[in-house]
């Protein structure tokens, strides 16, 4: 047994540390994978005015988002343009149903209304026409339209050290533009670079979707890591590198497997009086420990952790056959689901508030050969426990968020964030509630769902155009026609 574990053990730490040295200049590999069509049609009716009047197509369905007839003729008085897409069936964010034959209206970057025939009728139609606006229409019957995705795990700068690539993070920010991904959170990477990608995207200096980032991993000297990191191993300690990171710019600080729950505690108290939340890929200290001292966010669906393990032998077989942070294998096999560890931490994510992002799509590329089938019934096991824990968060009422990892693993920026939202449906979750994990939850989790994640009057005008329906099948989130990121059609490149 100890053999078989020692193997195990390798092998996990091997993989995890080839997935970095495999940080590519990805201009290569990214150049070489299709990308998503946009249809020309739209993009060149997009980038020419018209001075057509809005003609909506029929709604089934009332709307609770329709901007008052008054608000809206100062969005649209003047000269000013608007766009208008119509006829599509609209699935906004909230978790409620789909709405047939929509019309959606846009000026500028924000959302003015989302309505149905009747009210259009009744209350824009006749101040559209006594104006001069200028209107771009877009007849969407037969499309889809859902708010512009989340990806909360994308190491867009790198995290290995001494791995930043400026050409594969420009490359891998247009990359999740073209999935339509519009928004994401970088949980850590090289500080000073993680902060210049940010701004230089929000500045239109790189093209890319909004970006939330940490910095250098805090971690301590007890567990050695291949990544960007600032060792630490007081209270003092880390509170002075939370303030640095801070100072510098991050919107995150990200502390590692290494801490304890001392300098756990200690970093938390410092980055919530600097004004900065806390996201933990923690092993020394549980997951449970951490909720309950204030943490923001947990990344990785495994939460391995010795504690979380049914007390007296499951836990000692673990020490005693090498068990550590990277041990995912060991820990599955010995883990209870339903054990007390396991309900008790569930509670206290809940009972505080803290979102995990699973990032399921690192454990089907160890567990799954090719993605596909297993090389032996064990793996098998192993993974539907990954997606059995899952489930029950989700059923728990913790908030779950999607993530891909990136680049680990070889997972491709955009293409691995459908990826994760197709596992999540694997484990359990209906497709109309990963779109509201994958947008709104999001959203939530940033701070950010009141000008961003759901398709709303008065929100900024993210979304993504599909030709498929995506409650029938969430792959169809990969069937995408158009992205509008901040109210702009972006320039998809055709060629794949």
């Amino acid at each position: 047994m100890f053999a078989q574990y020692f193997k195990l053990t390798v092998i996990s730490l091997f993989l995890v540390i080839l997935s970095y040295i495999l940080w590519i200049p990805a201009s290569n590999l990214l150049s070489s994978y299709p990308e998503p069509k946009i249809v020309s049609s739209i993009l060149d009716a997009w980038q020419r005015e018209s001075n057509n009047i809005i003609i909506a197509s029929s709604f089934s369905q009332n709307s609770s988002t329709i901007s008052s007839p008054s608000s809206l003729f100062q969005e649209v008085r003047g000269n000013d343009t608007v766009t208008v897409l119509e006829g599509p069936t609209l699935i906004d964010g909230t978790g409620d149903p789909p709405k047939q034959n929509a019309v959606i209206i846009i000026r500028g970057n924000k959302i003015v209304a989302v309505t149905n025939q009747t009210d259009y009728y009744d209350k824009y139609n006749s101040l559209l026409n006594n104006e001069t606006a200028r209107a771009n229409i877009f007849n969407l019957t037969g499309k889809y339209v859902i708010p512009g995705l989340f990806d909360m795990h994308a190491h867009v700068a790198g995290v290995r050290k001494n791995s930043y690539n400026q050409d594969f993070s420009e490359n891998a920010l247009k990359m999740l533009l073209d999935y339509g991904v519009t928004t994401i959170r970088s949980p850590a990477g090289p500080t000073n670079q993680s902060i210049a990608l940010k701004h230089n995207v929000s500045e239109g200096i790189i093209e890319g979707p909004e970006v939330f980032t940490a910095g250098r991993l805090l971690n301590s000297p007890q567990i050695v890591i291949p990544f960007v990191e600032k060792q630490i191993s007081t209270e003092e300690q880390a509170r002075e590198e939370v303030r640095l990171q801070a100072a510098a710019g991050v919107d995150y600080v990200k502390l590692y497997v290494g801490l304890p729950p001392n300098l756990v505690q200690a970093a938390i108290d410092e980055a919530h009086i600097q004004g900065i939340e806390v996201i933990g890929h923690l092993y020394m200290t549980s997951w449970t420990d951490a909720a309950n001292i204030g943490i923001d966010a947990l990344t990785h669906g495994v939460p391995v952790n010795p504690s979380l393990l049914p007390s007296g032998d499951k836990r000692e077989q673990f020490l005693e056959n090498g068990g550590g942070p990277f041990d995912h294998f060991l820990w599955l096999d010995l883990v209870d689901l339903n054990s007390t560890e396991i309900n008790e931490m569930i509670n206290a994510l809940v009972e505080n508030d803290v979102p995990v992002d699973p990032t399921l799509s690192i454990y089907e590329a160890i567990l799954r050969e090719n993605r596909q089938g297993f090389s032996n019934l064990q793996d098998q096991l192993r993974w539907a426990k990954v997606l059995e824990l899952t489930e029950i968060m989700y059923n728990k009422g913790v908030q779950i968020l999607s993530g891909s990892d990136i680049p680990n693993f070889g997972l491709i920026p955009g293409a691995s964030l459908h990826n994760e939202l197709e596992l999540l449906t694997e484990a359990g979750i209906k497709p109309l509630e990963v779109i509201e994990i994958a947008t709104n939850n999001g959203a939530e989790a940033l701070g950010i769902d009141n000008r961003v994640g759901t398709i709303q009057s008065e929100k900024q005008a993210d979304m993504i155009i599909l030709t498929l329906n995506p409650i029938e099948n969430i792959s169809n989130t990969k069937e995408i026609e158009a992205v509008i990121v901040d109210g702009r059609l972006t320039d998809i490149d055709t060629q794949g």
